[in-house]
């Protein structure tokens, strides 16, 4: 699958999440074997590991309470005393509970036998004495089998259930683990674990796409396991409208959204998984955002803001978060709270603080929190996850709404994509005969200014010379970038010597005096806050398709103040702009956003203060916020 597993630490921190002081009776040892916690994607059972420890440690603070004693007197939590009699809840010992939790409350599911190993060895850890045969690690059967057909691991969960029942009236399934032809880790036949009804699904699902993963298998066998993962899509939808959407054929990570709400108890049932922060912002991701937010209540994203770690998963670079939702009972559902880590926890100390931090709404020390109206996020509006200062969220909505603007689509054309100019163009020196003008790079080296001048050629490719000439008449002196470096990025749009194209998109004008002052607008704070509102892949280095950029507002025709928008791209034409993090003292920045500020209706000092926001950003100065922050 290209599974990225995730860190101990960040297992320690959404387990705990989850696992909060409410979520059941930890004093009643019935009520703690009673629950039912599954990883459907377990990879070496971190996340599990991580419930098991919050459990115990859970059960000895209720034990501590009930002693009349603070948990963390004596006894470190959840460690064995060497007394089992002693550490016990009740009558049972540290180790009884841990037994009983692996062989009774926690179950993993994954396709890699070895990594399955893994979780099994890792789950026996201070309690030797734990039967394998008892322990609820699968291994699920993934891609060609020998009758011919495929499997595709714990997404053939979604495959068993009957198509005249939804997945939301579902009440228990019509085939048993030992009927998906899962093999415990001692391969033992009589495998049982329900599939509906659990009190807490816990994941990282993979999120590499098709092109990627199952690469270990020959092309014929991954085309019938694509046509078997379509088939089992279907069956979902059909079987539940409001699934329509969220599973994207290309992404497996989509299966597991529709999975975990069909195994969750309809009452009680929480979900905790590790996402990329793009899923919560991504146009391609709104279905499943607002499929999620229809079933649960989303508690809480949590996101690091610490330039020195982003992920909470291994081996990856890309931005992720934490997400907590939990089934909802009725009345109004408070707001969601977006969590933004100050520093990611560097030991098991820090994470069990940081997380407690966050349940006790008092996490100034570790993070700052933005409170997103249930409105929002139920229409698929997730978008303080990006921002550190939640407010600039808030900022973007402001400035989107403003009568005074509408998205640039509206009245220009743009395009084409830079990739489009690359596939009929090759890169030449600018001095090429017959080459065409072109702007390449974005590097902060070469754009500095507003007005800047071409870096390459532009000849077409042999074969291409009709698409060539088609994108030929395209070309625009004003250009908006499609790709930024957020840290040392200077320019978002630039007004060209000569109509020219690139990786550098053309927008279409038709009067050169409000072309440059659409390029001032695009290098102004408010468009700006649009764009990082709309960011693909990484934080720190956002892409935009074109759709993105046609979304962007920029003043009505009729607005006033084109003229000292143009003004201010004359003012600062020849001024090199500052990256963002130095906005305070980049006097161009000033002279743009104060006609920005005209331009919107507002106070040059509102435009100001989303300035000094946005260059405290940690994905803008690439440092951690203090405290203070």
């Amino acid at each position: 699958y290209g599974a990225f597993y995730t860190n101990n630490l960040s297992a320690l921190m959404l387990a705990r999440l989850a696992l909060g002081p409410d979520f059941c009776e930890w004093s009643d040892k019935e009520a703690v074997t009673r629950l039912r916690i599954m990883d459907p994607a377990c990879g070496t059972g971190t996340l599990l590991m991580a419930a098991l420890h919050v459990i115990k440690e859970r059960v000895e603070a209720a034990r501590g309470r009930s002693d009349g004693r603070e948990a963390g007197d004596g006894d470190a939590p959840g460690r064995a005393t060497g007394d089992p009699e002693r550490a016990a809840p009740g009558t049972e010992g540290t180790y009884a509970l841990h037994r009983a939790l692996v062989e009774n409350v926690l179950c993993g599911l994954d396709v890699n036998r070895t990594a399955v190993q893994l979780a099994a060895c890792n789950l026996t850890l201070g309690a030797p004495t734990v039967d394998y045969r008892r322990m609820n690690l699968l291994t699920l059967k993934h891609g060609p089998q020998p009758d011919g057909s495929v499997r595709a691991g714990s997404l053939d969960i979604l495959g068993t259930s009957d198509r005249e029942d939804s997945l939301h009236t579902l009440i228990r399934p019509l085939r048993t683990m030992a009927g998906l032809a899962a093999q415990q880790v001692d391969s033992a036949a009589d495998a049982e674990f329900p599939l509906d009804d659990l009190d807490l699904v816990l994941m990282n699902p993979p999120f590499t796409n098709n092109k990627q993963r199952n690469r270990q298998f020959g092309r014929d066998t991954v085309r019938l396991m694509q046509e078997h993962e379509l088939r089992i899509r279907d069956a979902v939808e059909e079987s539940d409208e409001e699934v329509s959407g969220v599973i994207n054929a290309n992404s497996v990570s989509t299966f597991f959204t529709p999975l975990a709400e069909r195994l969750l108890d309809h009452g009680r049932g929480c979900l905790a998984k590790v996402v990329p922060v793009t899923a919560c912002v991504s146009a391609s991701g709104l279905s499943e955002r607002r499929f999620l937010a229809s079933r649960f209540h989303i508690e809480c994203v949590v996101t690091s803001h610490d330039p020195r770690r982003i992920n909470f998963s291994e081996n990856t670079s890309i931005h992720e978060c934490l997400l907590v939702a939990r089934r909802w009972r009725g009345g109004d559902r408070p707001p969601t709270r977006f969590v933004s880590l100050r520093k990611m926890p560097s030991t098991p100390e820090e994470a069990i603080a940081a997380a407690d931090a966050i349940l006790g709404r008092e996490p100034a020390e570790w993070a700052r929190v933005m409170a997103w109206p249930i409105d929002r996020v139920e229409a698929g509006d997730w978008t303080p996850v990006q921002w550190f200062n939640g407010t600039l969220a808030d900022a973007v909505r402001r400035i989107e709404a403003s009568p005074r603007l509408q998205p640039l689509g509206v009245g220009h054309a743009v395009g084409p994509a830079g990739q489009r100019i690359q596939d009929a163009y090759q890169v030449a020196e600018p001095d090429t005969p017959g080459s065409l003008p072109g702007y390449h790079s974005v590097s902060s080296k070469l754009r500095g200014r507003v007005r800047e001048r071409p870096d390459v050629g532009y000849v077409p490719r042999p074969g291409k010379e009709g698409l060539a000439e088609r994108y030929a008449r395209q070309r625009s002196r004003l250009l908006v970038a499609m790709r930024m470096d957020t840290i040392a990025g200077r320019l978002n749009a630039l007004w060209a010597t000569s109509p020219s194209f690139g990786w550098w998109v053309p927008v279409a004008v038709d009067d050169r005096r409000k072309g440059k002052a659409l390029a001032a607008w695009w290098n102004g704070t408010p468009a700006r806050l649009m764009l990082l509102n709309r960011r693909a892949k990484k934080l720190t280095y956002p892409t935009w398709q074109l759709h993105h950029l046609r979304e962007v507002r920029v003043p009505e025709p009729d607005n006033p103040a084109w003229h000292a928008l143009a003004d201010a791209w004359e003012q600062v034409r020849d001024v090199e702009l500052l990256p963002m993090r130095d906005a305070e003292r980049c006097e161009a920045r000033q002279v743009i956003d104060e006609a920005a500020a005209a331009a919107l209706g507002v106070s040059a000092e509102t435009v100001a203060g989303w300035r000094t926001m946005l260059a405290a950003e940690p994905t803008v100065t690439n440092r951690r916020v203090g405290r203070s922050g």
